[in-house]
């Protein structure tokens, strides 16, 4: 899903980790100047503050992670239930907000510098992402939900390993049964598009950058008046991670506490990186 300028940030930051260790805030740097088509003042402020976000991750996010970390392999060797599942979104809504915070902070500043080309390049970069989404639409139903339902099998199977016919086939129906909102998803990016680049175009200052930046992304979950609410699909959300861990085997619940501590391992091995 989509976050305009600032999702581009938060994945270059949170999902490339593993490149983290041996690229570095110059590899990340680069993906961001391409995206924005930065000048070289530019380039350089974006540096320095994707170097001083990587310094301060440790602190902030070391024993936050660990925390959900350790809620989670509770849940997965007692069960879970509603009451742990709310607590362990909170938990999660916390550390991404933190994330997300600082992110916004360090971005405002330089994304206020942006000229009316530069602002109009990277719009059309996030549109020709969007363009997947719209290509996705124009595909028959049917192939919709066979492509749905074989994105979450390969997702479960990345934390239960190898599934039985029978659990995959009661998946398969299960993703058959719930709503598609990819249409009503695809809209609501697109009026965030419109609404972060045309507030970079008024060039405000980075106050009111921050503001929009942070306003859009605590809103990040609301897709429309055509769509279920936040807490609709987040209840949704939870019933399905019930659903699933209810028939799981107890092999499939120890490869899925392995594949969280593997998980977990990757990122305090980032983290103590990019301490150090």
């Amino acid at each position: 899903r989509l976050r305009l300028a600032l999702v581009f940030v938060l994945l270059a930051a949170a999902g490339c980790s593993g490149l983290f260790q041996s690229l570095g805030a110059k590899w990340v740097t680069r993906q961001i100047a391409e995206e924005f088509n930065l000048d070289d003042a530019q380039t350089a402020a974006t540096r320095a503050s994707v170097e001083r976000l990587i310094a301060a991750a440790p602190a902030a996010l070391n024993s936050k992670v660990d925390m959900v970390v350790a809620s989670v392999d509770a849940g997965i060797s007692k069960g879970f239930t509603e009451e742990k599942l709310l607590r362990i979104e909170r938990q999660v809504d916390k550390l991404v907000d933190i994330v997300a915070g600082a992110i916004i902070d360090e971005a405002s500043p330089i994304l206020a510098t942006l000229r009316d080309d530069q602002i109009d390049f990277a719009e059309g970069r996030i549109n020709e992402r969007l363009d997947e989404a719209r290509e996705e639409l124009e595909k028959p139903e049917d192939e919709r939900l066979e492509e749905r339902q074989d994105r979450f099998i390969e997702s479960v199977e990345d934390w239960a390993d190898d599934l039985k016919d029978e659990q995959e086939a009661s998946l398969r129906a299960y993703i058959a049964s719930l709503p598609d909102e990819s249409a009503a998803r695809l809209r609501a990016d697109e009026q965030r598009l419109e609404r972060i680049a045309a507030l970079l175009r008024s060039h405000p200052g980075p106050e009111a950058i921050r503001d929009g930046l942070w306003k859009e992304w605590k809103s990040r979950e609301d897709l429309g008046p055509d769509a279920r609410t936040s807490a609709e699909r987040r209840s949704e959300g939870r019933s399905t991670i019930l659903y699933v861990y209810d028939m799981m085997t107890p092999e499939q619940r120890d490869h899925a506490s392995k594949h969280l501590h593997e998980l977990h391992d990757k990122l305090k091995s980032f983290l103590n990186a990019a301490g150090s």
